[in-house]
């Protein structure tokens, strides 16, 4: 019996090696149905379903793992998923339990130094890299140069920026430095960061040049306006008609939808500062779940025969667990959003799984959203339009076609709310984006700087500040660059 086990187990891991994870999945259901006792196989799926990219799940059957049998790689699975909901503080207990299961874990130090950077709590985080640093002893390049990298960052929040890329220079950037291909793309990222703020403007769009070229990122905009194109054919009044539905009648969820940087982590903040009103970030539950239709989708047979298998109670069930998680995550919230970035994209389904939510359309002017992703270190992986000025011209576009249609196309309430106007008249506009949640005025929201909440976004350590229109044309630091790109009307 035990020796079956470990040979089941030994080929879930094969399988996950080969990328065959949804067959390693299949393999561990038996194991992990409701109630089971199986920790083991229970950690095993944790870590399939984050490398899958669902971390909502993987949180899931983590969670449960740890409540029969405590082990320092759920504990780490954790506190990494805590980090990077912004729960800092959770995260930190997690990695201190695994440090007093094994004393010196590298992998626990690592994450408390990466949670506390990303809480811009500096001072705890220089601390712990000192103490690595000094066991490490220079002995372990690759570490020294994730350590250099984290100090690097430490540097920006201190606001020592020729510091940090002069170490960025020296170590992570350095021809033969020991530094994978995303470290250094992710340090050309930053040292972009560090000159734009010495107002080294060129040197700022020079580097994150290097960085987006790494990887020979790839997008065809004409394939891009095709598959937007076709989402809107399929997901039209019409056609939605005969979709399956949830029947839900909650109206706890609310979506930020629109482009990145747009100023989606500013509204987040500022409704998450409502008394009655909480912010999930980036939570990808809705989009796995599109991701599962579209693996089953066929759209030569009519709805609801192609969406195959999954019908109302499918969407019954995927409504009822995002719920949950929203109530799990913000007990008492009479409205929680949720600003992940594809949300543009899946209003429609959105419309099916929640019929009285409200849709926030974040918009700001899409020259100052181009520098701010070309600069940003998005994932070029999942985003590749973010490589280039023309490719993110042609994401805007497209995002303002497919908000005009889903206005056009579902009945849901969607607000336009324009980045410029929020940080230059938020009087106006705070009390405006409340309103449109069916909540009283709270004060609470112009302190939304004094949260402790770590806000998990490229602009991370910006939306704690107190609210700055700085960022307001940006674009003209970098005119020259912009220049010969054919930019969507705005406004």
């Amino acid at each position: 019996m035990q020796n079956a086990r470990h040979q089941e187990l030994a080929r879930i891991g094969m399988l996950a090696s080969s990328g065959k994870l949804d067959e390693a999945i299949a393999l561990t259901e038996r194991h992990v149905r409701l109630g089971s006792k199986d920790a083991e196989f229970l950690r095993v799926r944790a870590l399939l379903e984050q490398r899958a990219g669902r971390m909502g799940a993987g949180y899931h059957y983590a969670s449960a793992a740890e409540a029969i049998e405590s082990h320092p790689d759920t504990l780490l699975f954790l506190a990494h998923a805590d980090s990077n909901a912004g729960r800092t503080d959770e995260a930190l207990d997690r990695c201190r339990k695994v440090l007093a299961a094994e004393p010196g874990s590298v992998a626990a130090r690592m994450l408390m130094a990466q949670a506390l950077e990303s809480a811009v709590r500096v001072r705890e985080a220089n601390e712990v890299l000192d103490s690595l640093a000094a066991d490490v002893g220079g002995r372990d390049l690759a570490l020294q140069a994730r350590i250099d990298q984290l100090r690097a960052m430490l540097l920006v929040h201190e606001k020592r920026n020729a510091d940090a890329v002069a170490l960025l220079d020296r170590t992570i950037l350095s021809d033969g430095a020991p530094a994978t291909p995303e470290l250094r793309r992710q340090g050309w990222y930053l040292r972009a960061k560090a000159c734009d703020r010495m107002e080294r403007w060129d040197d700022a769009f020079e580097s994150a040049a290097k960085a987006n070229a790494i990887g020979e990122p790839s997008f065809d905009p004409a394939q891009y306006q095709a598959g937007v194109a076709a989402l809107m054919g399929h997901w039209n009044r019409s056609s939605m008609r005969e979709f399956p539905t949830s029947g839900s009648a909650t109206e706890l969820p609310v979506f930020i939808a629109g482009m990145p940087r747009s100023g989606t982590s500013l509204l987040d903040q500022v409704i998450d500062a409502h008394g009655q009103a909480a912010g999930v970030g980036e939570m990808a539950i809705i989009e796995h779940f599109a991701r599962h239709l579209e693996s089953v989708w066929d759209a030569s047979l009519p709805a609801p025969d192609s969406f195959g298998p999954l019908r109302d109670r499918a969407f019954r069930n995927a409504a009822s667990a995002y719920e949950a998680e929203c109530r799990r995550q913000a007990p008492g919230a009479r409205r929680v959003v949720n600003k992940a970035l594809g949300n543009n994209r899946i209003v429609g389904l959105i419309a099916r799984l929640f019929p009285r939510t409200r849709i926030i359309h974040a918009i700001r002017d899409p020259r100052d959203v181009a520098v701010s992703c070309f600069m940003g270190g998005f994932n070029n992986d999942f985003y590749p339009w973010t490589a280039r000025l023309e490719w993110i011209a042609a994401a805007w576009h497209q995002s303002r076609v497919l908000m005009e249609h889903w206005k056009r196309e579902t009945d849901l309430p969607i607000i336009d709310v324009r980045y410029e106007d929020v940080v230059t008249d938020p009087g106006t506009q705070f009390p405006r984006v409340v309103d449109f949640l069916g909540l009283e005025w709270d004060e609470g929201c112009t302190r939304f700087h004094e949260s402790r909440r770590t806000v998990r976004t490229l602009s991370y350590d910006q939306v704690n500040r107190p609210l700055y229109s700085s960022s307001v044309e940006r674009w003209r630091h970098y005119e020259k660059f912009l220049r010969g790109v054919e930019w969507p009307e705005y406004r």
